[in-house]
């Protein structure tokens, strides 16, 4: 009866050792988690720019149409629509502090959309907030 007793406590232990290990690590991660999408809106904005550039570089000085960007917006799994961009780029990425891939011109609202694109000169931008719409 002794032995089970102890077993019990040690068991107690772990487990109180093993919540205050939880209590510490949760908070972390979730004050980390702005940064990680921060990251994820950088390499999306710049993986875009990369296709963008390429595609003037290959069409004499000419930007991608605002329909050619368009042409890219579709869920993730939905089937591809042939498009010139589709060599560049198979399909716009996903905003990462809003989930879509919306996009609209340069002159829409903050937050009507996820990204905006400006075909006259190719700046495309996040669309999720003012701060990354500076960028």
């Amino acid at each position: 009866m002794n032995r089970s007793a102890s077993v019990i406590v040690e068991v107690l232990a772990v487990l109180f050792v093993v919540g205050i290990l939880a209590v510490v690590a949760i908070p972390d991660q979730e004050r980390h988690a702005p940064g990680t999408k921060y990251k994820a809106l950088i390499s999306s904005l710049e993986r875009v720019r990369t296709a963008v550039d390429r595609y003037w570089g290959d069409h004499d000085a000419a930007y991608p149409s605002m329909e050619g960007m368009r042409s890219l917006v579709r869920p993730p799994g939905a089937p591809k629509t042939r498009s010139v961009l589709a060599d560049y780029l198979n399909r716009l990425p996903d905003n990462p502090f809003t989930g879509d891939n919306r996009i609209a011109p340069t002159d829409a609202p903050v937050g009507s959309s996820d990204w905006v694109y400006d075909p006259d000169n190719g700046v495309f931008k996040a669309n999720n907030s003012a701060e990354h719409r500076a960028m």
